[in-house]
């Protein structure tokens, strides 16, 4: 039995406002494109959030069974100043002047933090990561079929999207709620101070000047691209012109993707995207993220601890953890003390991961990172326990509650009712706060079982228990120390001899020796659990 055919995955739809069961246009092939950065300054928050959020769903989509071709962006060009106005310096070039750097030096430069950074936050690397800059005859192209269906015009060599003869002949703003009459109110003040016939035009190709460094040659002269077209060339380029879903920062629906749907209608006579997935906005302590307010924080500071705002630095896969803690639809607010919280929170989930294993020792150990997502695509159930979870699964969403034929006992059904919560969080729209709860609810049943509060569960209940959480914690929420994994089999190993000194001392009534022993790897953040069952540990 596949998964597919167990149980659906649902999305928010930003078109239609709506949860819709989302099924690939082809069979078992997912397309998806996101809006990636622009690399002319430091990563920051806001360029974490959408990577990390649409890094899970690439992760899940992969272990539920599809093949994805997820392509994620860089714009290297294009990205004017003023954007409102398409007027001033692109920004990638200003910086290169300030900096006495070719533009290039500054976009390789950001592009290969960019990607440094998420790395550490144990995000993985898209199908396709493709260059605007790299694009340039497939852009010009959708310009010349714009222009033929007569959606466009030149002017001095530029060339406009007109969107109110558009507007008049298609549906325009739903994607947004925006409508014509009311952006044409709101621009009455902007009218004749530039080349557009309407302040609600936008480039498609624009002239360069002579001072301009960015420029490519075109059927219209020397120039570059407008911003909104770059994306509607390389997601057409590789998903075709129309793909399953488009993703980005809420910031982008307009008026970066209603542009694109306006610039695929006129060019191919269809939307790019049958879903539209937009993740929330970040803030810090209640503000907005500016450099104005003071309160700008690069990914490299905070996980350093060399910003002004936080006291220490901290962990890139606790901030990761941060992020997944809320749904992506929902804002969120950074803090210290939001991520002292998290950093407890996987802390705890790291420590179950070891108690679990131990518990179920004979299923190996996948608590490695992931380098790529064919790696991860081998985060999945052992086949033979497939039936079991799926059919559970499915029980559950239809409000069933017989007991399977392998549950042994009711610990068994509690065990099976948390690994089908993870499927269904994460199936249900993404909810990645859902999917931590089961986490932290079969962690829970794993202390109880240890503990004996519990009767004891079935090995294959375990095994289920093991195996859901090994999925889950690591192949899609992507929870694994990977800058620290090299070490873990060392630091347990010195651990566990001084956990044995310990026991030594105990039986010789040395309880001085035993103390210090105790006191020490306290100190060190190791903390001793005397049970029943001997002595077992977890690092804080």
């Amino acid at each position: 039995m596949s998964l597919q055919s167990s149980f659906s995955i649902n999305l928010y739809n930003s078109k239609s406002r709506t949860i819709e069961t989302f099924t690939p246009q082809h069979k078992d092939h997912v397309g998806m494109y996101v809006c990636g950065p622009t690399v002319y300054g430091d990563t920051h928050l806001g360029n974490a959030r959408p990577a990390v959020c649409f890094d899970v769903l690439f992760r899940f989509f992969t272990i539920y069974g599809y093949k994805v071709r997820y392509v994620r962006n860089i714009t290297d060009v294009g990205h004017l100043e003023d954007e409102q106005l398409e007027q001033g310096e692109d920004k990638i070039a200003k910086k290169a002047r300030i900096a006495r750097l070719e533009p290039m030096e500054i976009s390789q430069r950001y592009t290969n933090q960019y990607k440094d950074l998420l790395r550490k936050m144990n995000v993985l690397p898209p199908s396709i990561e493709p260059l605007a800059s790299g694009h340039m005859i497939e852009q010009q192209e959708i310009v010349r079929r714009i222009l033929d269906e007569g959606y466009a015009y030149e002017q001095d060599g530029s060339i406009y999207f007109n969107l109110q003869k558009y507007a008049h002949e298609h549906p325009y703003g739903n994607l947004s709620g925006k409508k014509i009459d009311d952006l044409l109110a709101d621009t009455r003040g902007t009218a004749g101070q530039n080349q557009k016939r309407s302040p609600l035009d936008f480039a498609l190709w624009k002239a360069a000047d002579p001072s301009h460094i960015m420029r490519w040659p075109s059927p219209w002269g020397e120039g570059f691209p407008g911003w909104h077209l770059e994306c509607t060339a390389m997601s057409t380029k590789y998903l075709g012109k129309t793909f399953d879903i488009h993703g980005g920062g809420l910031d982008l629906q307009f008026p970066h993707h209603e542009a694109e749907i306006a610039q695929n209608c006129a060019a191919y006579g269809s939307e790019p995207a049958r879903f539209w997935l937009h993740n929330n906005m970040l803030t810090i302590n209640g503000q907005k993220m500016s450099k104005s307010l003071g309160n700008f924080v690069s990914l490299q500071q905070l996980f350093t601890g060399t910003d002004s705002i936080f006291s220490r630095p901290f962990d890139p896969v606790t901030v990761r953890f941060f992020l997944l803690q809320a749904h992506y639809r929902s804002p969120i607010d950074l803090s210290e003390e939001a991520l002292e919280a998290a950093e407890k929170g996987l802390k705890k989930l790291q420590n179950g991961a070891l108690l679990i294993q131990k518990m179920y020792t004979s299923a190996g150990s996948p608590y490695n990172t992931p380098a790529n997502i064919d790696d991860c695509a081998a985060f999945k159930l052992n086949p033979e326990i497939h039936n079991e979870i799926w059919s559970l699964v499915e029980a559950t969403s239809q409000n069933q509650t017989n007991k399977n034929e392998n549950q042994s006992s009711e610990t068994d059904a509690l065990i099976q009712e948390c690994c089908a919560a993870c499927w269904k969080g994460m199936a249900s729209d993404a909810n990645t706060p859902r999917t931590i709860a089961a986490l932290f609810d079969l962690l829970s049943l794993a202390g109880k079982i240890r503990a004996g509060e519990l009767p004891p569960a079935s090995e294959r209940a375990l095994q289920q228990l093991y195996e859901t959480y090994s999925v889950f914690f690591q192949g899609v929420l992507g929870l694994g120390q990977a800058e620290k994994a090299g070490n873990s089999d060392l630091t347990e190993t010195l651990v566990q001899m001084l956990i044995d000194f310990r026991n030594k001392a105990r039986e010789e009534k040395n309880w001085a020796e035993a103390d210090r022993i105790r006191d020490g790897l306290a100190d060190a953040g190791v903390r001793l659990l005397d049970g029943k069952n001997g002595t077992e540990f977890q690092v804080e």
